[in-house]
């Protein structure tokens, strides 16, 4: 049974996110996906995710999911290596500073 006002989705983000402010951001991105902003392979995704028809765990074994999010976690890769020292520095501080995480830290910190 949900609590008034949550959505499947929000406990398995709280819990795989590990802080609940980067889970409400995650939420919030899949909120602009579902309207089509990365696609619409994105789109669908993101409306199964937030409607509770697909848990975030099973992403990876659905082949209709699997290689959108490996090409997007690529393309990601692809940018942040190509990140100067000081960028890197700076996108680690506005991390810290919005959710109070430390991305060197694999534990995080809140």
């Amino acid at each position: 049974m949900r609590d008034r006002g949550e959505e499947p989705i929000d406990r398995e983000l709280e819990a795989m996110a590990g802080h609940a402010q980067v889970a409400q951001a995650v939420k919030e991105s899949l909120r602009r996906m579902k309207n089509g902003e990365a696609g619409p392979d994105m789109a669908e995704m993101a409306r199964d995710l937030l409607d509770g028809r697909i848990r975030l765990r099973d992403l990876a074994t659905t082949s209709v999911y699997s290689a959108p999010m490996i090409e997007g976690v690529e393309r990601y890769r692809q940018w942040e290596s190509e990140l100067t020292p000081e960028q890197r520095k700076d996108l680690e501080a506005q991390v810290r500073e919005r959710f109070g995480v430390d991305v060197r830290d694999p534990r995080g910190s809140e």
